[in-house]
């Protein structure tokens, strides 16, 4: 019998250079949201997950800095190859499948000027819901469902947290028979899936993501900008909160 389940595809956690919460921490946090999963995707690294935590299940996954965009490998069985240099999009992709994941391209509007002639390459997914791909451009998540649409793929949903407070701002809603790991990949590849956003990250949390990174860099002209940045972003939100849609 098949049932919805919940699970985050896109987290970060304190191994990324701009993540700031424990593995604990997020499966803390996901529990109270009341999802089923997440998937640690940290900046191109292969964080390795106990199976589960806080009766979460915990996904394996990395994020791909490519010459295209961020791609998230999801359900991996094994690490993938670590590059020197930001592959092409394909190389990404066939190293993903060949360890066993699925590749599902990240929040590919959140940068103005990104056109989908970009996005032609083969792919297991769209992100079309992403807590924080409002920043700069407000319909980032619109674009993203419609290209999914257009192409045929997965919706998937994802809050792209980078600390424990983002954790579930977005989801996605998987028809499966149990929540586990074989489970939820197949319903995700054969497109048993729903990109749902619950509501954007704060611009302050995309902030202090940024202060993080750049204290554990060091150098006080760094500090002193990242602090800047902070403040600068906790003006926006007084003065112009963010919406459902950015």
């Amino acid at each position: 019998m098949m049932s919805i389940y919940r699970a985050d595809l896109h987290v970060h956690t304190s191994a990324s250079a701009d993540g700031r919460s424990s593995l604990e921490e997020i499966a803390r946090a996901a529990r109270r949201a009341g999802l089923d999963a997440v998937a640690v995707t940290d900046h191109n690294l292969c964080t390795p997950v106990p199976e589960r935590l806080e009766g979460v299940l915990f996904i394996p996954g990395c994020e791909v800095s490519t010459r295209a965009g961020h791609i998230t490998a999801l359900f991996l069985t094994r690490p993938l190859p670590a590059w020197e240099a930001p592959p092409e999009p394909e190389e990404a992709v066939a190293a993903i499948r060949d360890c066993g994941g699925l590749a599902v391209l990240a929040h590919p509007f959140q940068r103005p000027g990104a056109a989908p002639e970009k996005f032609t390459f083969p792919l297991d997914g769209m992100e079309a819901a992403n807590g924080r791909a409002c920043f700069k451009v407000p319909r980032a998540n619109a674009l993203a469902a419609a290209l999914a649409e257009a192409r045929g793929l997965p919706p998937v949903g994802g809050s792209d947290a980078h600390d424990q407070a983002e954790v579930g701002n977005a989801w996605t809603e998987l028809e499966a028979e149990e929540p586990t790991l074989d489970g939820l990949r197949a319903a995700l590849a054969s497109g048993r899936c729903r990109a749902v956003l619950a509501k954007n990250t704060s611009r302050l949390r995309k902030g202090l993501s940024q202060w993080t990174k750049a204290r554990r860099a060091g150098g006080l002209r760094r500090l002193g900008t990242a602090a800047l940045y902070v403040c600068w972003c906790a003006a926006l939100d007084a003065l112009r909160p963010l919406g459902r849609n950015g």
